[in-house]
């Protein structure tokens, strides 16, 4: 099974769009950390936490060793956040893959070897997967790319054009 440590960007952006239910039907085992939750602030976010709830994915705490190493972490990268940290933090330590549309915390994944995937992953296996059909995906980027403009315009447009085709 493929671990997945979620960081509060991907969460929040598949709140607005209102993908939450689709991304947990797929098939990975998913993680994310106190510190990430507590970022999650959207007026839906109660679907997050009924995910939380059922055990879909699993909301870590950390122990003091734990946290010293997380702001260990902060201050080697000054880029980042705590949150971020955790996140980091975390996937290291269970040999997940990270999910993040941050790219200094992709950068440090990386760095780390980390396996990091972004947004637009996730969008790829909802199709590939028949969570959502390629119409829906076309929809919720198209709407996702009208409230978040750090997503990378050329990779978005290359996604729309393919499935356009698909419907």
């Amino acid at each position: 099974m493929i671990l997945l440590v979620n960081d509060a960007g991907i969460l929040i952006d598949l709140l607005k769009v209102d993908l939450m239910e689709p991304f947990f039907k797929l098939r990975y085992e998913f993680h994310a950390t106190d510190f990430v939750v507590a970022e999650i602030r959207e007026e839906n976010a109660d679907q997050l936490y009924a995910f939380i709830q059922n055990g879909k994915i699993k909301k870590w705490t950390f122990d003091f060793e734990a946290l010293t190493q997380i702001q260990h972490l902060e201050t080697r990268h000054r880029v980042l956040s705590i949150p971020d940290c955790s996140c980091l933090y975390l996937a290291a330590n269970i040999s997940a893959t990270l999910l993040t549309g941050d790219g200094a915390l992709r950068r440090v994944a990386e760095y780390n070897n980390i396996p990091v995937h972004g947004l637009l992953w996730v969008f790829d296996e909802l199709v590939n997967h028949k969570q959502i059909t390629p119409k829906k995906a076309y929809q919720k980027l198209e709407e996702l790319m009208g409230i978040n403009p750090r997503l990378p315009s050329l990779e978005c447009q290359k996604r729309l054009m393919k499935w356009k085709k698909g419907f």
